[in-house]
């Protein structure tokens, strides 16, 4: 069984009064779990996808699944009835083996080889985006029925900027593609602009609304209507009402620029719906006292790191130590390095980054808060180091909303848990042979 398999059969805890945390803390000190797990509390991600349907009504989700596409965290998305952001085929087929309609997927990357389309098309895919001539020519050649969406790049301050790599120019390209995509033959629907991950600006998506607006109106002068604007995602997640600011800008753009009800208005959040959800948890397996630049530091070696879930542990995100009995308010904070489990020298986690700890101890254990979005993305299986484990948590008010669904299973939940119960192990299984090759037997 590999690790997508054993996390995807792992059940989800049904709890009555514990706190995620509070399960982390009976985990930690019930002393079986050995290696760096998750916490992941369902009711987070429901609260956030609530409160993005009260505070922009008029916008249906299509959840960006390349933030958190962990079993549990789709599942509960297809539950509550949004539809799927996919970039790749691997994600159209997780999405469809949930059951999910094809209809509900919008495969909403601008560039996309022959096969990936192929793929898609066959498999029921109705709609895509495009940003380019070339891409154009491909789809005219391997998915002429698609519903098209122009991807439009629009400036923003965001931290992770997709319009270096996505999106065409407004002023210098956008009329030209649609007047070759009608001239090829092919429908577009709509346009779609993403203001990029993290983004703090709120008037990028009023922007982008209004370029839809200009294109909107080219194309009904041209008597090629469109009926679908995409807003993308790019929404800020480290508290649940960061969303309240933008959504009125959104909804007052919409009444503004879009009033007809018959233009469908849609949004790929991601970050937002899963960041908080999820806390990491990592053991301290080795410590050291060095020299670095002069001064003493703390070098603490870790059970997961660059090479695991901790690879694009940005400089903004927190580290400390969990559950250490005692009041620590008064313990001297000391510079520490952060190395993970793996070979590699780089294998530093926050590398840039002053980090300051109380001293540690190889009972001690970290928590990163706030990682459900990404981490489990980024991992990689080099050294064949595995990805840590996930504890999933739903309280009993939203299990009894979800467990008669047709999504979720019987036996994806656990009532009445043991909370301190270790998750299953990564380590592979004991190789155990009465003979080897002869050809490479070493002595030393």
């Amino acid at each position: 069984m590999d690790q997508s398999q054993l996390m995807s059969r792992t059940s989800v805890y049904v709890l009555e009064n514990n706190t995620p945390e509070e399960v982390a803390q009976a985990m930690i000190e019930g002393g079986r779990q050995k290696e760096p797990f998750y916490t992941f509390n369902l009711d987070a991600a429901y609260r956030h996808v609530e409160h993005f349907k009260k505070m922009m009504p008029r916008v249906q989700m299509f959840y960006a699944m390349k933030a958190n596409d962990s079993d549990k965290m789709i599942k509960l998305a297809a539950a509550l009835g949004l539809g799927f952001d996919c970039a790749s085929p691997g994600e159209i087929s997780k999405i469809l083996q949930l059951g999910v309609s094809p209809r509900s997927i919008i495969f909403a990357v601008p560039t996309k080889t022959a096969e990936w389309m192929t793929y898609a098309r066959e498999c029921g895919v109705r709609h895509t985006t495009f940003d380019s001539s070339y891409e154009l020519k491909k789809i005219k050649q391997y998915w002429p029925d698609v519903g098209l969406l122009i991807r439009i790049k629009v400036d923003s301050d965001s931290i992770y900027k997709l319009g270096e790599k996505f999106g065409c120019d407004f002023e210098t390209e956008a009329t030209n593609l649609l007047e070759e995509a009608a001239s090829l033959g092919l429908k577009v629907v709509g346009v779609a602009f993403h203001v990029g991950s993290s983004c703090s600006s709120a008037i990028s998506h009023v922007e982008g609304l209004q370029i839809a607006r200009v294109l909107f109106d080219f194309e009904a002068r041209a008597g090629r209507g469109m009926s679908i604007v995409d807003i993308g995602g790019g929404f800020l997640s480290d508290r649940i009402d960061r969303i309240d600011q933008v959504s009125e800008l959104i909804n007052n753009a919409l009444e503004e620029l879009f009033p007809d009800d018959n233009v469908q208005i849609i949004a790929e959040p991601g970050r937002y719906l899963c960041d908080t959800t999820s806390d990491l948890y990592c053991s301290v397996n080795n410590i050291r006292r060095a020299m670095r630049g002069g001064e003493n530091v703390n070098m603490v070696y870790l059970n997961d790191g660059l090479y695991g879930t901790l690879r694009y542990c940005d400089s903004w995100q927190t580290v400390k130590i969990f559950g250490r009995p005692g009041d620590t308010t008064n313990e001297s904070l000391e510079k520490t390095i952060l190395w993970g489990p793996s070979c590699d020298s780089t294998d530093r986690v926050l590398k840039d980054v002053d980090i300051m700890l109380p001293r540690c101890t190889p009972l001690d254990w970290l928590v990163f808060p706030i990682q459900g979005a990404y981490s489990f993305g980024f991992a990689c299986q080099f050294s064949c180091l595995q990805r840590p484990q996930m504890r999933c948590v739903v309280s009993q008010q939203l299990w009894a909303k979800l467990k008669d669904s047709e999504v979720f299973a019987q036996d994806d939940f656990e009532t009445n848990p043991d909370i301190s119960a270790p998750l299953p192990s990564s380590l592979p299984p004991i190789i155990k042979k009465s003979s080897f090759l002869k050809s490479n037997i070493l002595k030393f």
